[in-house]
């Protein structure tokens, strides 16, 4: 793409410059700012907190927003079909507890007990298949089609406590935000499949899958689960379920993270892009939002989905409200992090449009439980003041789900900034960006200062442990990412990247992994790129060595076990070097080792872990 360029700042003030109608950037454009029409990033955008985000141009073809935004038109269009109440097929819809056309449930109003949870009886509409395990087929009631009569009923209650023990104490790995008694209890009740009082079966049907794939498919039923939670997922919009739509964000976040963790990147990106559109439409990114006097509601269908009024009635308690606020920052974190590790995802539109995200940091559920969160606390801005380094107003700022949104963000725009960066910057656009540069730098080095509030110890926090080390671990990343473009050429770049990937080596090194069944997938990204470092700097090494005439051979002192490194190929006899270059070499050791551990439960961390192992039999 070529570059347009302005003159410089200094001679703007004698001489004046306008874009032609229509060339400015979408972002200057909603703001009612004047642009200069820079590319690939805009002088506004680049100043802005997230630069260069939406900084996107009307003739450069459909952006990402826009894609969103037709998404979401989609997703609204389906909602007002179905909560349409002189429409007689969303009549239909409404009747998943009675199959009696006379009357139509209201979408707020649970069923009467006698025709809910009567033995038997049919729960589903033509286009849900919620029905229990003993209930006949949809098909045997007259009118009613089988659509999903194939697929299989719910487990049995063993098999349903089995599967729960199984997801339950990993959850939080797996991008779960709901309260884990609470879903615990009421999934265990002795109720049919799509009870109002049990979580909706999309949900149900998508925990039973990660419940058997973390156990181990030994009868190969996974594509089995797999497709009914597919197929009940597709349709929770459709329930009359109190809960459909926090449910349904649940929903698609666990498959999201399930089709990345197999490998499937392109489902998962569509789960999680489904998941980011949700939760614009319930607004969950402002929740307790602080008046600000100013109206952004008619600017994007983004602002207005439902005509009906808002999705989400005010919460029961504060752990239902908890609930929700950790729903948006469990999928705002997760699009960051899939986002840098598998491209095209951007958390930019919950900001486009000159929106921002208001939503007070996450507490932790314990946090809720004791009621924390004041009642009369609102919030504004909460991602640009933390860029901004504005004294925060939260509760509990270095709860464990707050530091992984940071570290999220973080990474997110040290990516971003880098991916922006070209050689041939003007002196004007390289000024901005430095400044940029540096001032996010130094917040990465300030919340890198502050892990210690977030300890890496594995007996007091059982159940968040996973998602503390793959807090550190995105926090040094962060650092990898955002000097990435200048390793090869900046001897001060290259030492931050290799300082912060020794930290990451570091932290394994306290990590006793034989107590750590399962991981947050996210990390085999941030070891991807610490191997990248660590490649690139034995690289270098060996150039070095050999411009000077040294030697590199086998040595029995320095050799790689077979029995720990397994086929991996850095040689039956090990490698020899400069003392630096051998540390490198264990260094990378530990990388590939825990990678090959956790490979065996992933694909995709198998998938890397290939790709890393040929980078290092290529130099």
């Amino acid at each position: 793409m070529t570059s347009e360029r302005v003159p410089s700042s200094s001679k703007l003030t004698n001489l004046p410059y306008s874009l032609q109608r229509g060339k400015a950037c979408s972002n200057c454009r909603k703001r009612k700012i004047k642009c200069d029409g820079l590319r690939p990033t805009c002088t506004q955008c680049l100043k802005s907190a997230r630069p260069g985000d939406a900084c996107e141009y009307a003739d450069s073809g459909r952006t990402r927003t826009q894609m969103l935004e037709d998404n979401i038109s989609r997703l609204e269009a389906r909602i007002r079909e179905l909560e349409e109440p002189n429409d007689e097929d969303a009549v239909r819809l409404y009747a998943p507890y009675n199959l009696s056309s006379q009357s139509s449930p209201s979408l707020m109003v649970p069923p009467s007990t006698a025709s809910s949870i009567r033995s038997g009886s049919a729960l589903s509409s033509p286009t849900d298949p919620q029905h229990s395990s003993n209930s006949p087929s949809i098909s045997s009631s007259p009118g009613h089609s089988s659509t999903y009569s194939a697929f299989p009923e719910e487990p049995s209650s063993n098999v349903v406590q089995q599967l729960l023990t199984a997801f339950l104490p990993h959850a939080l790995d797996m991008g779960f935000f709901l309260h884990v008694s609470r879903f615990r209890t009421s999934a265990s009740l002795p109720l049919p499949l799509g009870h109002y009082s049990r979580p909706c079966a999309g949900l149900l049907s998508t925990v039973y899958l990660i419940g058997l794939h973390l156990t181990g498919d030994d009868n190969n039923q996974e594509n089995v689960y797999l497709a009914r939670a597919l197929a009940h997922t597709a349709n929770m919009l459709s329930s009359p379920h109190p809960q459909r739509i926090i449910h349904a964000i649940q929903a698609e976040v666990l498959l999201s993270v399930y089709f990345f963790r197999t490998g499937r990147i392109l489902e998962g990106k569509y789960h999680m892009s489904a998941a980011v559109s949700l939760t614009l439409g319930a607004q969950l990114h402002k929740i307790r939002a602080l008046p600000t006097g100013i109206d952004n509601s008619a600017d994007s269908p983004l602002q207005q989905i439902s005509v009906a009024g808002p999705l989400l009635t005010p919460p029961n308690d504060q752990i239902e409200e908890g609930e929700r606020i950790n729903a948006f920052w469990m999928v705002y974190t997760l699009s960051n992090c899939w986002g840098v590790a598998v491209g095209t995802l951007s958390s930019a539109v919950f900001e486009s449009h000159g929106s921002t995200i208001d939503t007070p940091w996450p507490l932790d559920m314990a946090d809720y439980e004791q009621e924390l969160l004041p009642t009369d606390h609102q919030s504004v801005m909460t991602v640009q003041n933390f860029l901004r380094r504005v004294p925060s107003s939260s509760v509990k700022e270095f709860s464990t789900m707050a530091m992984f949104a940071k570290a999220s963000i973080l990474l997110d725009r040290a990516a971003n900034l880098a991916s922006f960066y070209r050689s041939d910057m003007g002196a004007d656009e390289a000024s901005r960006f430095g400044a940029t540069f540096s001032s996010l730098e130094n917040l990465i080095n300030n919340f890198q200062s502050s892990l210690g509030f977030l300890p890496l110890n594995q007996h007091t926090f059982p159940y968040e442990f996973s998602t503390i080390l793959t807090t550190h671990s995105l926090a040094y990343t962060a650092t990898i990412q955002l000097h990435s473009v200048f390793i090869n050429a900046n001897s001060h770049s290259r030492s931050k990247a290799l300082s912060a990937a020794r930290a990451c080596v570091s932290i394994l090194r306290q990590v006793d992994m034989r107590r750590l069944s399962h991981i947050n997938a996210v990390l085999s990204s941030c070891w991807t790129s610490v191997c990248q470092v660590l490649i690139d700097e034995i690289r270098r090494t060996r150039r070095i060595i050999a411009a000077t005439g040294g030697t590199s051979g086998i040595a029995s002192s320095s050799r790689l076990h077979p029995t720990r490194t397994g086929s991996w190929g850095l040689g039956e006899g090990g490698l020899q070097g400069t003392e630096e270059e051998m540390q490198l070499v264990e260094l990378l050791e530990k990388v590939f080792a825990t990678m090959a551990v956790f490979s065996i439960e992933s694909p995709l961390i198998g998938y890397q872990l290939a790709k890393v192992q040929e980078a290092f039999h290529s130099i």
